[in-house]
């Protein structure tokens, strides 16, 4: 019979995610998501996007400046419609 591990700690850790800092892991993802907003251009997305900035600001993720430049490129993305989805 298998015996199965009940909780998440008794999992093997990865060791490559491990060496990658919070901000680099913050930085990839927000950018992906940036590029389906640019693509996709829904209203959702841009909520989503602009929550996920503030969560990864707020947890000491992106700095100051890199989530002031972010709320600029989003505000300029409205701009061009992204809110039409």
């Amino acid at each position: 019979m298998a015996i199965h591990a009940c909780s998440a700690s008794a999992r093997p850790q990865n060791s490559h995610t491990q060496d990658i800092p919070a901000s680099q892991k913050a930085i990839a993802l927000i950018g992906s998501r940036l590029i389906e907003l640019r693509v996709n251009r829904r209203s959702e997305q841009f909520a989503e996007l602009v929550g996920m900035a503030r969560m990864a600001h707020t947890l000491g993720a992106i700095s100051a400046a890199d989530y002031s430049d972010l709320l600029s490129d989003l505000n300029d993305l409205i701009g061009e419609g992204v809110a039409r989805g």
